[in-house]
């Protein structure tokens, strides 16, 4: 058995990581036969709540973030194993009071 080097590992020098190919959420949709609104149906089974056609839509096309819980919802729908799609995406964090008080203070 190769003895392991602290800095390489046992298998030696790796490859730079690559980014995997992406597929649009909505090209996935379409490749799967899905309308939005099948879609929309099958994420109120998977999650019990009810989105929008727009919430969908925006998702889709990368003008608003989706939530983990979303993102399996939509594994799910799909067809897809869990965490099949995944994104870099943070949600934004309510603002701290103190932040708040600095907002309206103009020097």
């Amino acid at each position: 058995m190769p003895k392991a080097s602290p800095d390489r590992g046992t298998y030696g020098p790796q490859r730079t990581r690559r980014t995997p190919p992406h597929v649009s959420l909505g090209d996935l949709r379409a490749a799967v036969g899905l309308t939005l609104d099948q879609v929309i149906d099958r994420l109120r089974q998977e999650t019990g709540r009810t989105y929008t056609r727009g919430s969908i839509s925006a998702v889709e096309n990368g003008h608003r973030g989706a939530s983990h819980e979303l993102l399996q919802a939509l594994c799910g729908a799909y067809g897809l194993r869990s965490g099949a799609i995944s994104t870099t995406y943070e949600p934004r964090r309510a603002a701290a009071p103190d932040d708040l008080a600095s907002v309206g203070d103009v020097a």
